[in-house]
């Protein structure tokens, strides 16, 4: 029968899963307690939270939430990196790692699958939510100021282009306001 502590851990656990868009589980077995806390500060500083959990806890908790394929990197010391940044656990973890050759990445979870600790690794290379959503507006703007163009083009239709240029301009401004909101929801 599980102690309460233990259940309050996988609950933890399970919450932190649910909450963050990319998790990484990492060895840092051999480091010592200075360079623990330089991890940790370094972490702190790009908003990640970095917490040790028993293997068995992170398990079950993976184990609740479907999340499968996660058992071959728990083993030894793991500690888990969360935060809904995936670039910056991975800039300071493969950083951090290559000046400290005792902390490894294991593997990770990201949008509630398992990946390994090469493509944990290739996160760095990731575009930010606020790039991703910046391509997508200027993916969706291209064609229409297209369109703007040629219809400015002829004299009988520029009074109905430079409407529509009007209102294609307020939609993208709308739309660029929706993303910023959705990258930082706490302005609000």
């Amino acid at each position: 029968m599980p102690n309460q502590k233990n259940i309050e851990q996988v609950k933890l656990i399970r919450e932190q899963l649910e909450n963050n868009e990319v998790v990484i589980l990492t060895d840092f077995q051999g480091l010592s307690a200075s360079e623990i806390g330089e991890l940790r500060e370094k972490l702190r500083q790009a908003d990640v939270r970095y917490k040790v959990f028993k293997n068995r806890l992170i398990a079950v908790a993976a184990g609740d939430l479907g999340i499968e394929g996660l058992e071959p990197y728990l083993y030894g010391s793991t500690a888990i990196a969360m935060a809904d940044n995936p670039v910056a656990i991975a800039k300071v973890l493969l950083e951090f790692g290559e000046e400290h050759e005792n902390l490894k990445i294991k593997g990770g979870i990201l949008d509630n699958r398992v990946i390994d600790a090469e493509m944990s690794a290739s996160l760095v290379n990731m575009p930010s939510k606020s790039q991703l959503l910046a391509q997508v507006v200027s993916g969706l703007n291209a064609p229409i100021y297209g369109l703007i163009y040629v219809l400015k083009l002829g004299n009988p239709v520029s009074g109905l282009a430079n409407v529509l240029s009007g209102t294609i301009r307020q939609f993208s401004n709308v739309i660029q306001a929706i993303a910023d909101l959705k990258e930082n929801p706490e302005e609000t």
